[in-house]
């Protein structure tokens, strides 16, 4: 058994079959052998030490059997190393370090740090975070290199699953997308021939449960006591239905082709060429009614209110006469105050507002404060929509109460204070991917 003990870093890697079944036999039969044997003790260093495992660690196995032969530095052998139930003990974890759920009678003993982690994640998972989220998930995404064995190869590939739904929609820093699918893209070779797959379809757990109750299954995954604990409270599905690799290589392409869009999507740069046919009329003119419907009418996911914001900074600079160029400004302007922009589109959007004359904004105008209002600029889209109608074309759209001129909407302080507010929030939220890509900083920047 120590022999096999000493082993553990390579038989719970990726074994040839043959040599998995008979290490696991082999320590079952210790354990069973052992196991029968009584004793007057009331705790057992394995059990101690059980508890402190952060993951798997292959290294565990042959350290508790080392302590079964010989004195160790700072850790004298004590009389319950070599009692039966303590080598029963470490022959049933390390068969199950091994290969998941193969030892029964493991203390349940979720290690301390995937409880805190779980915690963590699961307050993410549930939309109420108790903590940075882009830092919890690019920090569970990362350490795959110390992913040594198939349960916590199994466990990472869960909770990446699991947490992806949350990077997607609500995260726009790209280095968590960036850890994300270079955890997932290293540790998918790693999973095992998915065509070996045994269970039937039906078998396979459900990733569509709760969230936060999967990625907690992914966490205990990892270390003997969790697995133990799983397989106390969660008989559903085969134990072994966790380890598939046909399941476990579904979820990993699944969560990788959705992170890859959304890196793809949020950061890089878009093609909106399609907007050209829908919203320009034959005559050349904007079809302006088409442009503030995909913004009035797009729901939190929808990516065309973005991309009308991205077409108008990009349609700008060729526009047909100066009224069209203050129409665009606006639509870019209407969108970034009511939407989260991600970084490829908002930063295509910031060199728009940047191009307003920033000192304006300190400049008297005739106006006074008859400027529009934030109720309409940042609460009543339909609202916004209809005086952008009536702006850009006043012999088509009638006014609507309380209608401003267009020299009001182009009011050079109006539009500077209105572009400088969006411009310090967006270098406030694009602050590291700016550093990151050489961005050099504004006057806007300085003004922070």
């Amino acid at each position: 058994m120590a022999g096999l003990a000493e082993m553990v870093p390579y038989l719970a890697g990726r074994p040839s079959p043959e040599a998995e079944q008979a290490a696991v036999e082999a320590l079952l039969a210790a354990a069973s052998e052992f196991g029968e044997r009584s004793c007057e003790h009331e705790a057992h260093p394995y059990e101690q030490s059980l508890g402190e495992l952060a993951e798997d660690d292959p290294g565990w196995a042959g350290l508790r059997a080392r302590y079964m032969f010989a004195d160790s530095p700072g850790r004298p052998r004590g009389e319950a190393d070599l009692c039966p139930a303590n080598i029963s003990g470490i022959a049933r974890v390390t068969a199950d370090t091994i290969r998941p759920f193969a030892a029964d009678g493991i203390p349940a003993e979720v290690p301390e740090d995937h409880t805190s982690s779980v915690d963590s994640l699961s307050s993410i998972l549930w939309d109420y975070p108790g903590s940075d989220p882009a830092t919890d998930l690019e920090v569970n995404a990362g350490g795959v290199a110390w992913l040594a064995t198939k349960g916590a190869r199994a466990g990472y590939v869960i909770t990446q699953h699991a947490s992806c739904w949350y990077a997607v929609y609500r995260i726009t820093e790209r280095s968590v997308f960036e850890a994300m699918i270079e955890g997932l893209e290293t540790v998918l070779p790693m999973l095992g021939d998915p065509t070996a797959c045994t269970h039937g379809d039906d078998e396979h757990p459900d990733p569509e449960f709760e969230s936060a109750d999967i990625a907690e299954f992914g966490f205990k995954l990892r270390s003997p006591g969790g697995r133990s604990e799983i397989r106390d409270i969660f008989d559903t599905y085969p134990p072994d239905a966790w380890l598939c690799p046909r399941y476990l290589h579904d979820l990993a392409d699944e969560a990788l082709t959705e992170l890859r869009t959304a890196h793809a999507s949020k950061f890089g740069v878009r093609d909106t060429s399609a907007l050209d046919s829908t919203c320009v009329l034959p005559d050349g003119t904007l079809d302006i009614v088409t442009l503030t419907t995909y913004v009035v009418d797009a729901d939190d996911f929808d990516e065309r209110a973005e991309n009308v914001a991205l077409w108008a900074a990009r349609r700008h600079p060729t526009a047909q006469d100066a009224h069209e160029q203050l129409v665009l400004l606006l639509l870019a302007l209407w969108v970034t105050q009511i939407r989260g922009l991600p970084y490829g589109v908002g930063r295509e959007v910031r060199a728009l507002l940047r191009t307003v004359d920033c000192a304006s904004h300190e400049v008297a105008c005739p106006h006074g404060d008859g400027h529009p209002d934030e109720d309409v600029r940042r609460w009543n889209s339909r609202k916004f929509a209809a005086h952008l109608h009536h702006l850009y074309a006043s012999d088509v759209f009638p006014a609507p109460e309380g209608t401003w001129s267009a020299d009001v909407w182009g009011c050079p302080r109006f539009l500077a204070a209105w572009a400088r507010d969006l411009i310090l929030e967006l270098n406030g939220e694009y602050r590291w991917m700016d550093q990151e890509d050489g961005e050099e900083e504004s006057v806007y920047s300085r003004e922070q």
